[in-house]
């Protein structure tokens, strides 16, 4: 089964761009409900996955900052811990599946790593519930 069946579109993606301020990030995460959310180049590239722990860490480490002087400090100061790995366009859903498992949500990159959009753990999972309750019905007699 190909991937893009469970692509969520760029277009319907919130994603925080390398060059945002931790500040920025912060807000844009809070606003989302998101602990993790892709980094994107202003290129469209996908760099990687900041997590919230991540600035967590990073503010620990700088005890004296207040939340508002994160506003003049670039998101790409942040060391994060580990990106979500992105799949292929082309890939097959076999070939996500240990992503999916590792991951919130897989990020989809083109031939030349353009950020395309995401496949979420959930979409992936509710088609499995969906498949299972279809063919236990149609098993089962009901309808």
């Amino acid at each position: 089964m190909n991937i893009l069946f469970f692509l969520t579109p760029k277009s319907e993606v919130d994603y925080i761009e390398e060059s945002a301020s931790v500040f920025g990030t912060i807000r844009k995460m809070k606003e989302c409900n998101y602990s993790e959310i892709p980094v994107i180049s202003k290129t469209g590239k996908y760099v990687g996955t900041i997590k919230s722990g991540d600035i967590l860490g990073y503010l620990y480490e700088q005890r004296d900052m207040t939340l508002e002087g994160s506003d003049g400090i670039s998101l790409t100061n942040i060391q994060r811990v580990r990106d979500n790995k992105a799949v292929n366009i082309n890939c097959q859903i076999e070939d996500m599946v240990d992503k999916i498992l590792q991951q919130n949500f897989v990020p989809v990159v083109d031939d030349e790593e353009n950020f395309i959009g995401i496949i979420t753990r959930r979409s992936v999972v509710k088609f499995l519930h969906d498949y299972y309750e279809k063919n236990n019905s149609n098993e089962t007699g009901d309808k």
